[in-house]
């Protein structure tokens, strides 16, 4: 499993870098990249290691979250606790475990996979190329655990600079961000208040929590409430008292904030029995200052980090992982995301305490800080269940709502906020929960509100014209690794594979590329994807998108790029149906390979698509 190497190999050299290189012939593991052609024969990715031994890595990752949380929660040290009986730990970038580069666990699988290496093979010196130097200190330690003489080499940096908002974030002291969210939340505040109107009243007994994101397609013409998220079931509460409490994404402009404001207003006049807020729009006096004093204390308690340092080691082998967890760390407690953290607690606060007495809530559970507050607070104040909806789909490598097992124990001394139930879409959901340990007493089957057009959806090789031309549909992810090793993959192909070939490009918000081949066309990202599935032969996604599960339950053969600096975290990881490239040549041979994909996957094996909703109504008791 890890023995890579021949015994005569005593050097081992890791050449973190997604550039070319040229070692010579000595055992080489590269950290960034994937083996192509380029590479000499002795060369190894740890990205494919990782995936060879994802059950084992994936269970050191959460029983090292797990270690932490108990280092930090174990004592007074801690210094954590906002309020009583809620310890301000589980609001950390570092709890919450988003699979983005910033919270370091693609980092973090390797480094377990580097210990095990280590371990199974006779090397006597560690060579490490990479300009990271938190890495390189956690590294170092490795070889110091091991007693392997260790050497850093300085390698040239990537072309590609940071963006200037993550630099300007970089050099600011971090709690002159924590005043700068402050004062953004203040400004957005001022602009979704309307004091022209009467409070909002809370008739209902029902409460949904989401984001002010993701609404139907025609809300800018109709202005009444659709959601992607809970689609039909909006309907079917129609004649119900409902809350509707909703989080702002990204909108921070005064103009998206004024319009925010005039939907959510005719939201309200549109149907009397759904009254929804934004969150955001409570700041009142007694929140920024209860904010404030909760930032103080958080500010204060994080000035000694050696309290914490310690926390972040491999206590058995004496490897400390710190140095790649202090910059998220501390800015979870005294920066920008610690004090936005405190804003929600406040205002949650404010709002759950005011509620009237709750039967039901639901949230989007995704492991957000604003989560944890709400669950403690949902019960602080006494409200009903609590129902956290995996709107989407549950994937082995998203660990968002995965833990250590001990973390499900009754006897825990600090027991993890979490909801009564886990409502998922249907079996694939269900049994990737279970296989990550969550406890199946508390899981809930319901429909894929989110997928229930699967169950109206034609095959696309009847409606498809026939033509000679072959058509790639590409669809990009908003983590910018991935998409830049898609489109590599893409553009490589394209310079020796031209003839007969027509791309369409539909991108994600949040990217944008530069020295595209002339031959991809860019389509709008506003549009549904299935919209050009009549269009194309062949859908070419990254690894990270459930549009994997658009392609493949459309009947369209699906070919999906791994990204050697994040996971696999397809929704359909393993399954025979999709083609997985890593390299140019690989991207080739599995286009020249379409008609050896099996069939399409039946929807109704992967999600509950009954059109009346019976699980819900029976879940919400209607």
């Amino acid at each position: 499993m890890y023995e890579l190497f021949s015994d005569e190999a005593t050097t081992l050299k890791i050449w973190d870098s997604d550039q070319t290189n040229f070692l010579g012939n000595e055992p080489l593991l590269l950290w960034q990249q994937f083996v192509g052609a380029e590479h000499p024969l002795n060369t190894v990715s740890i990205s494919d290691i990782v995936e060879q031994n994802s059950a084992e890595i994936r269970t050191m990752i959460l029983g090292f979250i797990y270690d932490v949380g108990e280092n930090i929660n174990g004592g007074a040290k801690s210094g954590l606790s906002i309020e009583s009986e809620f310890n301000y730990y589980w609001m950390t970038q570092f709890h919450s475990r988003p699979y983005t580069q910033s919270a370091q666990l693609n980092n973090l699988a390797k480094i377990f996979a580097l210990i095990k290496i280590v371990g199974a093979n006779k090397f006597e010196k560690l060579v490490f190329i990479s300009t990271n130097k938190d890495l390189t200190q956690v590294i170092a330690s490795i070889a110091k655990a091991n007693n392997l003489d260790f050497k850093v080499v300085s390698q040239s940096r990537s072309a590609q600079s940071k963006p200037i908002k993550t630099k300007f974030k970089n050099l600011t002291p971090r709690p002159a961000l924590g005043l700068l969210a402050l004062f953004q939340q203040i400004r957005s505040s001022s602009h979704l208040r309307d004091k022209d109107l009467p409070p909002t009243s809370n008739r209902g007994t029902i409460t949904f929590f989401d984001y002010w994101y993701r609404f139907g397609a025609a809300v800018n013409q109709t202005r009444k409430f659709e959601s992607q998220y809970w689609t039909a079931l909006v309907g079917q509460l129609s004649n119900l008292n409902v809350n509707w409490f909703h989080n702002l994404v990204d909108q921070r402009r005064k103009h998206p904030l004024r319009e925010a404001k005039s939907l959510l207003t005719d939201f309200n006049s549109a149907d009397r029995n759904h009254q929804h807020q934004i969150i955001d729009a409570s700041c009142s006096t007694s929140i920024v200052l209860k904010s404030l004093n909760n930032y103080r204390r958080l500010l204060i308690g994080s000035l000694q980090t050696k309290k914490y340092s310690s926390a972040f080691t491999i206590s058995n082998k004496k490897i400390e992982l710190w140095p790649i967890f202090r910059r998220e760390w501390l800015n979870s407690l005294r920066g920008y995301e610690a004090m936005i953290n405190c804003l929600r607690f406040s205002q949650l606060n404010e709002i759950l305490q005011k509620l009237p007495q709750q039967r039901i809530g639901f949230y989007l559970i995704e492991n957000q800080p604003w989560e944890m507050a709400l669950v403690h607070l949902w019960r602080k104040y006494g409200h009903g269940q609590l129902i956290g909806v995996a709107h989407s789909t549950v994937r082995f490598w998203d660990l968002r709502l995965m833990s250590d097992p001990r973390r499900f124990s009754n006897n825990t001394n600090n027991p993890m906020p979490r909801p009564d139930l886990i409502a998922v879409n249907g079996p694939l959901a269900r049994e990737s929960l279970i296989a990550a340990g969550y406890p199946a007493t508390e899981i809930r089957e319901v429909e894929a509100l989110m997928y229930q057009h699967f169950g109206e959806t034609l095959d696309i090789q009847l409606l498809k014209s026939k033509q000679s031309i072959k058509t790639i549909l590409v669809a990009t992810d908003y983590l910018e690794s991935a998409t830049q090793t898609q489109i590599k993959l893409l553009n490589d192909f394209l310079a020796t594979n031209s003839e007969s070939i027509r791309v369409l490009l539909k991108p994600h918000w949040s990217q944008s590329f530069k020295n595209l081949n002339p031959l991809i066309e860019i389509v709008s990202g506003k549009e549904d994807l299935s919209t050009y599935f009549d269009q194309c032969d062949v859908l070419y996604c990254s690894a990270i998108t459930s549009a994997v599960i658009d392609g493949a339950c459309a009947g369209l053969p699906v070919i999906q790029c791994l990204d050697p600096q994040s996971f696999n975290l397809s929704p359909l990881r393993g399954r025979t149906e999709i083609q997985v490239v890593r390299t140019s040549k690989e991207l080739k041979d599995a286009l020249s390979n379409l008609t050896a994909i099996p069939p399409k996957i039946e929807p109704h094996t992967l999600f509950n698509l009954d059109p009346q909703l019976s699980k819900w109504k029976s879940l919400i008791g209607i």
